[in-house]
């Protein structure tokens, strides 16, 4: 009985042999087109973030040297081709663009000046937006950050509506203005918001620009 189990076991592998050689250098090549597919991924990324790193240090490089303004548009990918320059704010699409001021270019994506907060320095150092502020008042910056993979194009030379440079990005960031939009979880260019102080130790003329500027690691509670 033993024998003939293992003459029919062996005569369905046999007429199966092809078929499961089939499946398995189906599942070879598909593995291989996987990894290959994100490697290229990979590489088009890299090769996306250079490009937008040089053309936002280009523009740097003017604003240091010209001396002119570093104003830009972050402009919504989402609504410009239905909607730009009308900028009234949507649910769940947000604004057609805002405005921002370039500040530097970092490893994970370009910095914008947004706006100047007064930080209230209390008891122990403790740093918030409303509270105590027995031990005086820190100037800061609120920066915020737009990932790479999020910019779209980067157009120096601006348009007829405001002349300038333009950053189309995706607005995939969450409104952090507002307690309920928040939870919406985009609506906006920054990926997060960081804060930072001049620094007491620039000098101007000899030290990089960015050198003015120190990141404040420290946390910054509402109240």
């Amino acid at each position: 009985m033993n024998y003939m189990e293992n003459i029919l076991e062996n005569k369905w592998l046999l007429e199966n042999l092809v078929g499961i050689v089939g499946v398995a250098v189906s599942i070879f090549i598909a593995y291989h087109i996987l990894f290959l597919s994100r490697k290229i991924s990979k590489k088009d990324k890299l090769e996306h973030k250079e490009k937008i790193k040089q053309k936002t240090e280009e523009l740097l490089s003017r604003i240091y040297r010209e001396g002119i303004r570093s104003k830009v548009y972050l402009v919504n990918i989402g609504r410009y081709f239905k909607d730009y320059p009308s900028n009234d704010e949507k649910l769940f699409s947000g604004y057609s663009h805002i405005r921002a001021n370039v500040k530097s270019t970092r490893f994970n994506g370009i910095e914008f000046f947004t706006e100047i907060i007064n930080i209230n320095i209390g008891v122990n150092g403790r740093m918030s937006l409303t509270g105590d502020n027995s031990n005086g008042i820190l100037k800061a910056f609120a920066v915020g950050v737009v990932p790479y993979e999020w910019i779209e194009y980067v157009d120096l030379q601006g348009d007829e509506y405001e002349g300038v440079p333009l950053f189309y990005c995706h607005f995939k960031g969450s409104i952090y203005w507002n307690f309920w939009k928040s939870y919406l979880g985009f609506g906006y260019p920054y990926k997060k918001i960081i804060h930072y102080r001049e620094s007491k130790n620039y000098h101007e003329g000899s030290d990089p620009e960015d050198m003015k500027y120190i990141q404040i690691n420290q946390t910054i509670f509402k109240k």
